[in-house]
């Protein structure tokens, strides 16, 4: 981590800690951290940063104690059964905060481009784009008005219906190491779609993100495309 990310990353925790104390008293976060309260009223009050060893703590319970309950509690499904996250991916802080908590698993991934599909992945990647400081490249089902050369793959379904989707040539280019994003993965459909656009233009997938994956889907995805996919959180 480079000294800049690491100090935003220890300023970030800062935040975090305050978001807790909103809802637990200083005796209550002095136990889960394992802290004396004076300190952790100093980091409260912007008086001191938390060390790189201590943000990673505070935002692991943060992750434990807010960020997984409240996720949750934001997730809808309708009379079908079908998930409806955007109550998750339309708050940008909501979202931020989802993304720093994964950071370090993200930030061990080699990073060119961020790539993902439209629409519902787009707020996910240009998240994880602008605390990694990189750039979002974007499919679409349609060919942008004004642009001329294409990458495009034909993408079938089990169902025998199929799609073509697109990536404005060199967006991504020969040899980058592109980082997949989207909301949720159900099946690995989108995903696979998205690697095969990586594989056309002969760039290098060296991982996925994930804010919700289902039925045990990042698993299989590693064994399948053997790279390492991080989801903030799975449901059965």
């Amino acid at each position: 981590m480079k000294k800049f990310e690491e100090l935003a990353y220890r300023l970030h925790s800062i935040e975090a800690l305050r978001i807790l104390k909103k809802t637990m008293s200083y005796n209550e976060l002095s136990s889960m951290l394992n802290m004396p309260p004076t300190a952790l009223s100093r980091y409260v009050n912007g008086h001191v940063i938390p060390s790189l060893e201590t943000a990673r703590l505070i935002l692991n319970i943060f992750k434990k104690k807010y960020l997984i309950m409240e996720v949750k509690n934001r997730i809808i499904f309708d009379e079908f059964g079908v998930l409806n996250n955007s109550l998750i991916i339309y708050d940008p802080v909501l979202l931020k905060y989802i993304i720093l908590s994964e950071y370090e698993r993200i930030n061990s991934v080699k990073v060119d481009k961020v790539l993902t599909f439209e629409t519902d992945g787009i707020p996910v990647a240009y998240q994880i784009a602008s605390i990694l400081g990189k750039e979002v490249a974007v499919a679409k089902k349609t060919k942008e008005i004004g642009v001329r050369e294409f990458i495009e793959i034909k993408q079938v379904f089990n169902s025998g219906m199929y799609r073509y989707i697109y990536l404005p040539k060199n967006t991504i280019k020969r040899g980058d190491y592109v980082l997949l994003a989207d909301d949720i993965i159900r099946t690995g459909a989108t995903i696979k779609a998205l690697i095969n656009l990586c594989n056309k233009a002969k760039a290098n997938v060296s991982g996925i993100f994930t804010v919700i994956s289902l039925r045990k889907m990042c698993a299989k995805l590693e064994e399948e495309l053997r790279v390492p996919v991080i989801s903030f959180i799975e449901l059965e």
